[in-house]
């Protein structure tokens, strides 16, 4: 495994720049070994803190930049692909959250605090891409009893599933007479009672990322664990979520694309006639995401980091499965016949059409922040 390649990426220091030695760590298995078991990457992320990159500092974490995210979840998918995928879904959700705790918010504060303490992974429950439904319409629900909330639902995909020290998922909040109370954050341990793990994810591709279904039957949690999402800063929270899930899962399908660039041999690919274009757009594709990346990192407002934020991943979306059909080429017929892994990362690469907010389902809680061209992109 090389650290750089000839795209211009270095993905030792995407990784190390967040949790110096990972790269070493993760480069002791090939990306085959990773592909059929990503349960070691994920130890390593913990273990070098790596899971903390966007828990703010005040809660005990990195504070990486969005770029610097951006930047390592690329490295991540060029060497894990399914762990990249799967990570997402924990630093999205930590990022937005982190901005409810510097809000003021002393709960979410004590929660951060907790997970960056042990590193934790956090699965995450949210919105499924599905046109018509939104992030108030995911059947899971949290009724108040006493001094408690009952979670209830069922979350399939959950990356994570058996990894996870957390389950973050968004809920309806309900009286005890079920009278509904608004909608918020719920935050269960995984070895909860009454929380289950179920298979669900039956294809090759991608299976490392342990996407399996989780149901909760009245899973009893401390009513500190939920989080009332009203007014801005519900209205934020659900922006921000959907702002951070775009870049970081557009940085992780890019970082698989370029995984898929290694099977050519180095000295083969200047005289391709498919991998020196198939570089320059992944090159183009990733300034793009970066230029996104630093409208946070700059404090933009969030209506303008969402917009270039999905813009971005539809760029990327367009492109992405071409771009990786133009690799399969260029490693030829040998690669071919002799592994499965790139066939089927090739194949892999049209998965991130499937990821909120999917075209045609861009209406709802988060998304009223969208341009119109956005929102109703085809």
């Amino acid at each position: 495994m090389t650290a750089t390649h000839d795209i211009g990426v270095d993905d030792r220091a995407g990784l190390d720049a967040v949790a110096d030695g990972l790269f070493d760590r993760l480069a002791t298995r090939s990306t085959e070994e990773h592909e059929q078991d990503a349960g070691p990457a994920f130890a390593a992320l913990k273990d070098t803190r790596a899971a903390t990159m966007l828990v703010p500092r005040t809660c005990g974490g990195a504070g990486a930049s969005a770029r610097d995210a951006v930047r390592f979840q690329d490295a991540l998918g060029a060497i894990a692909p399914s762990a990249a995928l799967a990570t997402t879904m924990h630093h999205y959700k930590i990022a937005a959250f982190g901005n409810v705790a510097l809000s003021g918010d002393d709960n979410a504060r004590a929660l951060l605090r907790d997970i960056a303490e042990d590193a934790k992974l956090v699965a995450s429950g949210g919105a499924e891409s599905t046109p018509g439904r939104d992030l108030r319409t995911l059947g899971s629900w949290a009724v108040r009893d006493g001094d408690d909330y009952l979670v209830t639902g069922l979350k399939r995909p959950c990356s994570l599933s058996s990894a996870m020290d957390v389950m973050s998922l968004m809920v309806e909040l309900r009286a005890p007479d079920g009278t509904p109370e608004g909608y918020g954050q719920a935050f269960v341990p995984a070895g909860s009672a009454g929380l289950e793990r179920e298979e669900f994810w039956h294809s090759p591709v991608f299976r490392a990322a342990q996407s399996h279904a989780v149901r909760l039957t009245a899973v009893r949690i401390p009513r500190a664990n939920v989080f009332p999402l009203v007014g801005e800063v519900g209205l934020r929270f659900a922006a921000d979520c959907y702002l951070w899930f775009q870049l970081l899962i557009s940085a992780s399908y890019l970082g698989i694309a370029r995984c898929l660039a290694e099977a050519t041999p180095p000295a083969k690919r200047a005289g391709s006639r498919w991998w020196p274009r198939a570089a320059a757009d992944l090159h183009r594709l990733r300034e793009g995401l970066l230029d996104a990346a630093r409208a946070v990192d700059d404090g933009r407002p969030v209506r303008d980091g969402l917009n270039l934020a999905v813009r971005a991943r539809d760029r990327v979306e367009d492109e992405i499965a071409d771009i990786g059909g133009r690799l399969l080429r260029a490693a030829g017929g040998g690669s071919f016949a002799t592994t499965g892994l790139h066939t089927a990362l090739a194949g892999g690469l049209n998965a991130i059409a499937f990821h909120p907010p999917q075209r045609g389902a861009r209406e709802g809680v988060g998304l009223e922040l969208l341009e119109p061209d956005v929102r109703d992109a085809e």
